[in-house]
């Protein structure tokens, strides 16, 4: 058992949850306080912008910015930003939701009654959606009813995994076509169906975790079942409904305001009730956060099994909302990429994800197959972080890159090594390099001009001024004979986390000795070069100072996370 009582673990939750909130107001806070062109310079905010038109979408006023002058790649789809005359923190502000580079330009939703004026520069920045309320409403509800006490908190609080029905998992083994999904995908859908109450399925970069969940909700509709789809983003679940939709013969929703750029093949609803299913038995699928299920959205809304996505990045006071509101749930996440973001201190296991804190009491299945990284790729972070169970599909696992002859071929841009690096000899910058952000614009280039396309390649830095400055970068004229160049996504690991490009370049940034001795846990936090080195599928290009490499050898004897970001530099030569 956990050492926590029912008490002591409510207790607990309820603490964590306002001082993060707490945490969240006073960084907004002083973000806010600083000037326009530092938040802009920091990835912070976009500004100042010029209103270009306003429309109507429903319940929702959508505002439309010229977006010709601003960088809008600082932020993505679904994100709740803040929108004044460049005062964050005045009377005059709304908070709204970013929906990216649409047909009329830039755009942004907010409520209908939020009064624009026509006149003024405007600024969009990071704020923060205090959800204090809605995790103190799912507390009590936790401690409150019966599947609560007696199904959700034992689950939470025990230190064993789930019960397996051995005969159930056979039957079920034989129920999914062969050819639907390989060995590893095959166990775990069947485990999952045979868990008596849950079950989690850890899915590596590239192992098809998605397609599993998929087919994992086909075999539960089968079944007749009501299914939720659930995850921490908005991006998440529409990846996951536009996989289920086409494979089921049942309804299949999702509750929230429709997403302009990212609404393909979505049937949305403004809330549970519109959807017509509050009497209908199942088989149905259902998509939303988890907050949804605790607001007029969806509150009425109940389902036979969860299948909640992203659950290494959802905090265990955010998972119970989900698992409040179905009888069985099934996990899927990738202990060893990010953990939830989070700003309060970290202490005792309050910043565990759900996946983390239910995998230690076992009951997983991991999926081996990865169809992303070709075998070089793959090794490192097979070795390092999946005890060598990760394995490339034969098919993909000898693909190198290829590029139009040049007549000055750039070393690092050779078919091998698949992993390489470029080690430069610069000093003194923290969170951007010039040096660096030259040399990836340079590569960049010699990509472009060999015949790959922008949406082919990735930039992967760890922060968002660093990344700032690249992006700058590809507005010069050398880059203007690429229409699609905004194709070509430059973001930090933590917003890259879940895609893929054929050739991915890290660039670390940093080389002031004391910078790294003050972030050294965050420049080398495993589970974040994990996720770097592993959106790519025949490429990865290393470009780091010297400065950064001679401080790793210093502290790798004494220190593991180093060590090991030691370890990623040497395997590339």
């Amino acid at each position: 058992m956990n050492d926590e009582s029912p008490a002591e673990f409510l207790h607990r939750l309820e603490r964590q949850v306002r001082t993060e909130a707490r945490h969240q107001w006073d960084a907004a806070h002083a973000r806010w306080e600083k000037t326009l062109t530092e938040r802009v310079e920091s990835g912070r905010a976009i500004g100042p912008l010029t209103l270009a038109s306003k429309s109507t979408a429903g319940h929702l006023r959508l505002i439309h910015f010229d977006p010709s002058a601003d960088d809008i790649s600082v932020f993505r789809e679904g994100d709740p930003l803040r929108l004044s005359q460049n005062a964050p923190e005045g009377e005059h502000h709304a908070d709204v939701t970013f929906h990216g580079l649409t047909r009329k330009g830039l755009t942004v939703s907010a409520p209908k009654k939020f009064q624009l004026p026509s006149s003024g520069g405007w600024t969009l920045d990071e704020t923060v959606i205090d959800l204090t309320d809605i995790h103190l409403r799912a507390l009590h509800e936790l401690a409150t009813t019966a599947h609560g006490r007696e199904n959700v908190m034992p689950a939470l609080l025990h230190c064993q995994g789930d019960t397996i029905d051995l005969e159930e998992h056979a039957e079920a083994i034989d129920t999914i076509p062969a050819e639907q999904l390989d060995e590893s995908q095959t166990d775990a859908v069947a485990t999952c169906l045979a868990a008596d109450r849950y079950h989690l399925v850890q899915g590596p970069p590239g192992t098809g975790k998605t397609h599993v969940l998929a087919r994992l909700v086909v075999q539960l509709t089968a079944r007749g079942m009501r299914v939720l789809v659930c995850a921490f983003t908005h991006r998440a679940i529409h990846h996951a409904l536009r996989k289920i939709r086409p494979l089921v013969d049942c309804p299949v929703f999702k509750i929230s305001d429709p997403f302009p750029h990212d609404g393909e093949n979505i049937d949305f609803r403004d809330d549970f009730a519109a959807t017509g299913l509050l009497d209908e038995p199942g088989p149905w699928v259902v998509g939303c956060t988890p907050y949804s299920l605790f607001t007029r959205r969806a509150s009425e809304a109940r389902f036979d099994v969860a299948v909640i996505d992203e659950t290494s990045q959802l905090p265990v006071e955010t998972a119970i909302m989900p698992m409040l509101r179905a009888q069985k749930w099934c996990f899927f996440g990738d202990i060893r990429q990010l953990p939830p973001v989070i700003l309060r201190p970290v202490e005792d296991p309050a910043h565990e994800s759900v996946f983390t804190s239910l995998s230690r009491k076992g009951g997983h299945t991991m999926l081996r197959t990865t169809y992303r990284m070709n075998r070089p790729l793959c090794r490192w972070p097979s070795e390092n972080f999946y005890q060598g169970n990760l394995a490339p599909d034969r098919r993909i696992a000898d693909h190198r890159l290829r590029l139009s002859p040049s007549p000055h071929p750039t070393p690092a841009l050779r078919a091998d090594p698949a992993l390489t690096r470029i080690a430069i000899p610069h000093t003194g910058n923290r969170a951007a390099s010039p040096e660096e952000a030259d040399e990836t614009a340079f590569l960049l280039d010699q990509m472009l001009v060999g015949g790959l396309k922008p949406a082919q390649i990735g930039v992967v830095v760890p922060f968002r001024a660093h990344a700032a400055r690249i992006r700058k970068l590809l507005r010069m004229a050398r880059f203007a004979s690429h229409p699609d160049i905004a194709d070509l996504v430059v973001d930090t690991v933590e917003r890259f986390q879940g895609q893929e490009r054929d050739v991915v370049i890290v660039s670390f940034a940093v080389s002031d000795e004391s910078f790294m001795e003050r972030l050294g846990d965050f420049l080398t936090y495993p589970q974040r070069l994990n996720v770097a080195v592993t959106r790519a599928r025949v490429k990865v290009i290393l470009i780091h100072s010297t400065a950064l490499h001679r401080w790793l050898e210093r502290q790798a004897p004494y220190d593991e996370r180093a060590a090991l970001t030691l370890s990623l530099l040497h395997a590339a030569g």
